[in-house]
């Protein structure tokens, strides 16, 4: 794969984890749900926000909001090893906080609801991404020692 193919495949997975907040992610469990009981991400941070933890919930719909979005903008922005460098930080501070809030929200909201596949799905997704950007970024680095130019006196 070349650079440009990198990010245009880093672009369409951040595009999923973007559009993959809107999927259920989990169901509600017991009898106190009536009709549709599968929960998206945003409706399970909505949850995890009213059992008490409103800065931790605040703070990850941040992240997933946020990052995806920044990460296409740092692709798109930055000049090359810079764009994958910062992408590749941001990348990993997001499926870090995706992999603490699924475990966590999996483990308070034990007797409310049931996590889905999606959230192991996103986790994975970012960190294909995560190394999609590392590759590109090793990538960059061979190019530019290789094409120095020499200098005319």
């Amino acid at each position: 794969m070349n650079k440009r193919q990198i990010k245009i495949m880093v672009t369409l997975l951040q595009l999923f984890l973007i559009g993959a907040l809107f999927l259920p992610a989990g169901t509600i469990v017991g009898d106190a749900a009536a009709g549709d009981t599968s929960l998206s991400v945003f409706q399970m941070i909505n949850r995890y926000a009213g059992m008490g933890f409103s800065d931790d919930a605040l703070f990850y719909m941040v992240m997933a909001c946020v990052f995806p979005a920044a990460i296409i903008i740092c692709m798109r922005v930055l000049k090359e090893r810079k764009n994958f460098g910062a992408s590749v930080v941001l990348c990993a501070l997001y499926a870090t906080a995706s992999a603490c809030f699924y475990s966590a929200a999996k483990r308070k909201m034990v007797d409310y609801a049931t996590m889905t596949w999606l959230p192991y799905i996103i986790i994975l997704i970012s960190l294909t991404s995560m190394m999609l950007l590392i590759f590109g970024f090793f990538q960059a680095a061979q190019d530019g020692d290789g094409k120095e130019s020499p200098k005319k006196e």
